[in-house]
């Protein structure tokens, strides 16, 4: 589950103008990170979170030769001019431009084992709020990836106050002991410090590692506590997490080949495909748990973040469900 591109085009185009015995150049380039661009034979640019603004490209091609670059991240296809040629449509697109339904109705249906959209609440039935001191699981209407709800969970400075989530067991056993979760998240604040932390994590059978995906050094990262490979954080580096935005993240815990796999915006993050060929006798458990919402291990840091459209499968799910 990450993404974050930006593409170069240099489209030139000369036309001979019949009567003048004119030679015109029309020479045009994009390089945007907003995912907005149009213009003679404009494409959409990619933009931050991997990818542009979904669909709100207009490149128009020109009235001799002109042409539509191809758009990456959701950008439409340029219509043609007179002679010009259409360009291809763009790829992707960052949750905040709408392309995975961001501020639109919730997607949760019944074809998935399980999505939550937390518009009817917290279901009791469903989930086991567990916290610690002053930190706090509700659900409200502050932000929302879609519909009006999203799982609100605040921890605190001080007093143990480190940790609240939400745990599932509904979807055990996992088919195959392949698991994937989704999940829209929102970080209100930035994280300040480099400690360790969890936003999701799997436990089962057959040795007592915890299977985690959080991160470390303000970046997303997985790992594992309490098996033989010991403890341990592998962290994507290159690209920091943002704040006061959605981002898509999915996870992949592969138990039969002990392997972690995550997309941001999906995206594949390689730098967090892990496992043995990286820890020496690491294995996953045979999972019978999956929980979500936040824990920082050192370091503590007050955070307010915000969860929205779980979804669990033995499948890849991608961020348009």
């Amino acid at each position: 589950m990450i993404r974050n591109s930006r593409h170069h085009r240099d489209v030139r185009t000369f036309s001979a103008i019949a009567g003048l015995g004119l030679l015109s150049a029309l020479a045009g380039a994009a390089c945007s990170s907003s995912g907005s661009s149009s213009g003679a034979g404009g494409g959409g640019g990619a933009g931050a979170s991997g990818g542009g603004a979904g669909g709100s490209v207009t490149g128009t091609g020109g009235a001799t030769a002109g042409i539509a670059g191809a758009g990456q991240g959701g950008g439409a296809a340029g219509a043609a001019g007179a002679t010009g040629v259409a360009g291809a449509s763009g790829t992707g697109g960052s949750a905040s431009g709408g392309a995975f339904g961001i501020a639109g109705p919730t997607r949760c249906d019944a074809t998935l084992p399980l999505c939550e959209s937390f518009e009817n609440g917290l279901d009791g039935n469903l989930w086991k709020t567990t916290k610690a001191g002053d930190a706090t699981v509700t659900v409200d209407e502050v932000h929302a990836a879609r519909g009006t709800k999203a799982l609100h969970v605040k921890t605190v400075a001080g007093g143990g106050s480190n940790f609240a989530y939400i745990k599932e067991t509904k979807t055990f056993p996992a088919t195959n002991n392949v698991l994937y979760g989704r999940m829209f998240v929102w970080f209100e604040d930035a994280l300040t410090t480099d400690g360790h932390f969890s936003l999701a994590e799997g436990a089962g059978t057959g040795t007592p590692a915890v299977i985690r995906f959080g991160g470390q050094f303000k970046a997303f990262g997985v790992g594992t506590d309490g098996g033989s490979s010991g403890d341990w954080t592998d962290s994507d580096r290159t690209k920091l997490v943002p704040t006061q935005t959605w981002i898509c993240a999915e996870f992949q815990f592969d138990g039969p080949t002990n392997t972690f796999n995550v997309w941001w915006d999906d995206m594949a993050r390689p730098m967090l495909t892990s496992g043995p060929s990286k820890h020496a006798t690491f294995t996953m458990p045979t999972f019978n748990s999956l929980w979500f919402g936040w824990w920082m291990y050192n370091l503590a840091e007050p955070q307010d973040i915000w969860i929205d459209e779980i979804a669990v499968d033995y499948k890849p799910i991608g961020c348009t469900k």
